[in-house]
C-alpha cells in the first residue's frame, strides 16, 4: 500500500511539473509581422521590425512572439493592409500612402514642407497630434501603434539639375499610388505618373519616367544610381510608416500586453527613425561614389509657393484639416 501510494506521488509529481513546464509555451502566441521591404537590418523597416519583435518577446515575457515576413512574402502594402483589417496579419509596418486609402487623415502629415526639422517632426509625432491620428476611423478596421519611417524624400531624374520649381516643367515623374502625392509632383510642374515599387527601376530604365521622389536609402535599396544621374535635395515629403493592427486582435490581448504592444511599438519607432537618419549621409555619398551629382541647396522658396495649392485643395475637401495644420505649424516655432 505505501509503496502504491510513493508510486501514485511521484506519477501526480511528475504530470505538476510537466504542466508548470508546458504552460508558457501553450500560451504563447505567434504574430505575423508583415512588410514590404528587403530585409536589410540597416533599413529602417527591417531595423524597426528586429526591434519591434525584440521588445514584444521582452515586455510579454514571451507570451507574444513576432515572425516577420518582409519583401511582399505576404503581399504588398494593400495586401497586408487587408490582411491586417481581416485578421489574417496581426502586424503590418506600412508606408504611409495605402494607409491613406483607409483613413485619409494620416495623408496630411505628407503635406509638403510640413515640418521644419526632425526635432518638430518628432514632437509632432510623438505628441498628442501624433497619438489622435494613430487612432484611426473605426470603418478602417485599423488602428496604429506608432511611426517610424520611410524616409525623407529628395528628387532624383536623369535630365538635368533641378535647382527650382521651373527645372519640373516637363519631366515625367513617378510617384506612389498616393492622390496627394500626385498633387505635389503636379503642383511642381511635372507630370506625375503612379508606377508601384516594385515597378520602379524598370520604369526608369527604359524611360517610361525621368525621375521619382524617396529617401537616399532607396537610391542604394533599387540601385537608382545606374539610371538616374541628378539628386536634388528637397526633403519635401516626410514619408512616414505606421506599425498597426486591428482592434479585434488587439482586444483579445490582456491590458498588461496591450500597454507591452504599444511601449515596443513606440520603441522600435523610434529606434527605426534614428537607423534611418544615421544612414542618409552613407546613402548619399554612395550615389556620389556611383556618378550622381547633387544639388544640396535648391530654391526651396520657389516649391513652396507652388506647392501651396495642394493646401488650398485639400483644405477644400477636408476642412477640419486646416486647424491640425495649424497646430502642426506652432509646434515648429520651438524648433
Amino acid at each position: 500500500m505505501a509503496r502504491t501510494m510513493k508510486h501514485y506521488l511521484v506519477i501526480l509529481l511528475a504530470v505538476v511539473v510537466c504542466t508548470a513546464w508546458l504552460t508558457p509555451i501553450a500560451q504563447a502566441q505567434t504574430f505575423k509581422l508583415a512588410h514590404c521591404v528587403k530585409p536589410d537590418p540597416e533599413g529602417p523597416y527591417q531595423a524597426t521590425a528586429l526591434k519591434f519583435q525584440e521588445l514584444v518577446e521582452k515586455y510579454t515575457d514571451g507570451r507574444i512572439k513576432i515572425k516577420i515576413f518582409p519583401q511582399m512574402q505576404l503581399g504588398d502594402d494593400r495586401a497586408i493592409l487587408e490582411g491586417v483589417r481581416d485578421g489574417l496579419i496581426e502586424i503590418g509596418l506600412v508606408t504611409m500612402g495605402p494607409i491613406g486609402a483607409f483613413d485619409s487623415r494620416v495623408d496630411l502629415l505628407e503635406l509638403p514642407f510640413l515640418f521644419k526639422n526632425v526635432k518638430h517632426l518628432d514632437a509632432v509625432i510623438e505628441g498628442p497630434i501624433g497619438k489622435k491620428l494613430l487612432d484611426m476611423d473605426k470603418k478602417s478596421g485599423l488602428m496604429g501603434l506608432a511611426y517610424s519611417v520611410d524616409g525623407n524624400s529628395n528628387i532624383t531624374n536623369s535630365k538635368h539639375p533641378i535647382k527650382s520649381v521651373k527645372d519640373f516643367k516637363g519631366l515625367q515623374m513617378r510617384t506612389i499610388e498616393s492622390p496627394m502625392r500626385v498633387a505635389v509632383m503636379k503642383a511642381l510642374g511635372a507630370n506625375p505618373i503612379p508606377i508601384a515599387y516594385a515597378e520602379l527601376y524598370t520604369a526608369l530604365s527604359t524611360g517610361v519616367v525621368d525621375g521619382q521622389s524617396n529617401p537616399n536609402w532607396v537610391i542604394t535599396a533599387r540601385s537608382l544610381a545606374e539610371v538616374q544621374k541628378y539628386i536634388t535635395i528637397t526633403q519635401h515629403i516626410w514619408a512616414g510608416t505606421m506599425i498597426l493592427t486591428s482592434p479585434e486582435t488587439f482586444a483579445k490581448l490582456s491590458e498588461k500586453d496591450q500597454k507591452a504592444l504599444r511601449k515596443a511599438a513606440f520603441e522600435a519607432g523610434k529606434y527605426g527613425r534614428s537607423v534611418y537618419r544615421k544612414g542618409e549621409d552613407k546613402h548619399l555619398k554612395l550615389a556620389i561614389e556611383h556618378g550622381m551629382e547633387v544639388v544640396y541647396h535648391p530654391d526651396i522658396e520657389s516649391m513652396m509657393k507652388a506647392t501651396q495649392s495642394v493646401y488650398d485643395d485639400v483644405f477644400k475637401e477636408h476642412p477640419e484639416w486646416e486647424a491640425i495644420v495649424k497646430e502642426i505649424r506652432a509646434a515648429g516655432k520651438d524648433y
